[in-house]
């Protein structure tokens, strides 16, 4: 099996469409028994671009196929293009899916949830509690001939 490098080459290229045949299916393999996150762009892009295939007819098809092979065959095609992508989409929300929260103060990052949500409390608390009055210097401002 080759290396990562390999394949993220191998994909720069297929976007370039700079590969053959044989090195698009090598790909097409490895994309399909990958889970790295890194190859979520081109896993979608291939999805989409075999969709786009099995809906166009992009492919050309034998003339001794029937119209209703042909339909089945592309109905085929759909359904498992748009059955990866969803689980595509599917697989990526649930890895990057994370109730995370962190606070930034004085410099540093902390992710402690009960430390952000007391700084939240705090500064929250400073905003709303009461302080100088100044309704006092206001009405001297805006009434200024009394």
């Amino acid at each position: 099996m080759k290396n990562k490098a390999y394949y993220i080459d191998l994909s720069e290229r297929w976007f370039d469409a700079l590969v053959t045949e044989d090195e698009e299916c090598v790909l097409k393999a490895f994309l399909a028994s990958t889970d790295d996150p890194d190859f979520d762009e081109i896993k979608a892009v291939a999805g989409f671009i075999a969709m786009g295939k099995a809906v166009y007819g992009a492919q050309e098809e034998s003339q001794s196929t029937t119209h209703q092979q042909r339909t089945t065959r592309r109905f085929a095609w759909a359904a498992i293009t748009i059955a990866a992508s969803l689980a595509l989409v599917a697989s990526i929300g649930l890895y990057h899916r994370q109730n995370d929260c962190y606070i930034l103060a004085f410099g540093e990052k902390s992710t402690d949830p009960k430390l952000a949500l007391a700084d939240m409390s705090a500064t929250l608390e400073g905003i709303f509690t009461e302080g100088e009055d100044v309704s006092e210097d206001l009405f001297d401002i805006f009434n200024p001939a009394l």
